[in-house]
């Protein structure tokens, strides 16, 4: 379901990128088959809406395995949102920044190219 939270995620692999306030916060990687870090492949990442009050990465888990079918690395990330964490918008943007920070950091193991993200 869209709306599960914590997300079930099959077929990705999760990292955590940041953690904060007791909180990890995940990104979920959807890869092509037969992928390997040297491939250099594009990326893309999507976050999920809910005007920072709610939401889940699971919105765009059927986007990411259709463009991960496709030849790209697409991933869903997880930030904090009020509902759960009773934080501001401010909050979750620093956490979406956080969350393209870490994916240039790890392109090179991620298989990604970090100048198509």
């Amino acid at each position: 379901m869209p709306g599960e939270y914590p997300p079930n995620m099959p077929n990705a692999t999760s990292e955590v990128y940041k953690t904060i306030d007791g909180v990890e916060l995940k990104i979920y990687i959807f890869t092509p088959e037969g992928h390997t870090p040297a491939d250099k492949r594009p990326g893309i990442v999507f976050f999920f809406g809910g005007g920072w009050k709610s939401g889940t990465p699971a919105q765009f888990r059927e986007h990411c395995k259709h463009l991960a079918e496709r030849g790209m690395v697409a991933m869903t990330a997880d930030y904090r949102v009020s509902s759960r964490h009773k934080t501001q918008a401010k909050e979750c943007v620093a956490d979406a920044k956080s969350a393209v920070r870490w994916i240039r950091q790890h392109a090179k193991e991620l298989g990604v190219d970090s100048n198509r993200i």
